[in-house]
């Protein structure tokens, strides 16, 4: 048993640290779910050495009980590991800043972004916003302006997609943008 749950100790950890670096639930799951095997293992081990050296027997229920409920509380942390990504949570602040800041970086006068939206499903993670511009640039600039705000937010944010819908200024502004930046 003692074996056993040293080999299932290092798997354990080694999925647990592979599923953080990837961003994957399952494999962060199945590294809890072989650690309260783990825990089984030593409270099994620990109730019998137990019993061997007092003769209390007693005890192994007792042990059996504690090893119960450290399950329970991996799998509530399990649980909670596993639905949550489920809920289409939003992206972190600290990522909704990165993007923010990106796109104001590109933006000209005359020009606003609303209706930011994001969204984290496994690894991956969407953006999706609105970007009022002057009606007096054409389609063209407009695109270009577009192009140069994903690639830029898909440079600060990994994993990313992002969507952007074009409208013209509520302001009415016409004013034209002169020489939008490009990616070349």
């Amino acid at each position: 048993m003692g074996v056993s749950a040293l080999i299932n100790f290092v798997v354990s950890q080694r999925l647990y640290k592979v599923g953080k670096e990837t961003d994957s639930v399952a494999l962060e799951a199945d590294g809890l779910h072989l650690r309260t095997d783990v825990y089984t293992s030593l409270g099994v081990a620990f109730g019998l050495l137990l019993i061997w050296l007092t003769g209390i027997a007693i005890l192994d229920p007792i042990v059996a009980i504690l090893v119960a409920l450290l399950i329970l509380r991996e799998s509530f942390v399990l649980l909670k590991k596993a639905y949550y990504p489920l809920l289409d949570t939003p992206l972190p602040a600290n990522e909704i800043d990165k993007i923010k800041g990106t796109i104001n970086k590109h933006l000209k006068p005359g020009m606003n972004f609303h209706m930011l939206r994001s969204r984290k499903a496994g690894a991956n993670k969407y953006v999706d916003l609105h970007l009022e511009v002057p009606g007096g640039i054409t389609v063209k600039e407009s695109h270009d302006l577009c192009d140069l705000i994903e690639h830029d937010i898909e440079h600060e944010v990994e994993n990313i997609e992002v969507y952007i819908h074009i409208e013209p200024c509520e302001n009415g502004e016409e004013e034209k943008v002169i020489n939008p930046p490009t990616l070349e």
